[in-house]
């Protein structure tokens, strides 16, 4: 599969959020898009790297372990009004915060002490 156009890039996207919901059952088909969507991706420019926030982090865990916020918060043991606030930049992650994303996320102290509020 070949992508060329942006219009056809973000159909394949629409069918892989679809398709992912089942993630077993469509596995083939996941695969290709995956595929044509990075190639894509990559050969416009829209690879933006590593994020460089504590929000864009913890968004990037929710992403791959398919957590929802709630289930974030539990697993970082804080309060779920409190992680909305550091994901919405409303409250800097302090110490302790950052101390659940090393401990509790196995994201490593180097990365997280680099990240910015």
């Amino acid at each position: 599969m070949n992508l060329t156009t942006e219009a056809e890039h973000k159909a394949a996207v629409k069918e892989f959020r679809t398709l992912a919901t089942d993630e077993e059952a469509n596995r083939d088909r996941l695969l290709v898009l995956r595929d044509a969507i990075h190639a894509f991706e990559e050969a416009n420019g829209h690879n933006p790297g590593p994020p460089t926030t504590v929000a864009g982090r913890l968004q990037v865990e929710m992403f791959k372990r398919h957590l929802k916020q709630k289930q974030l918060a539990q697993l970082l043991e804080v309060g779920e009004s409190r992680l909305s606030e550091v994901l919405r930049g409303r409250r800097p992650a302090n110490g302790d915060f950052l101390r659940r994303m090393y401990k509790k996320l196995g994201i490593p102290a180097e990365e997280v002490l680099e990240l910015t509020a």
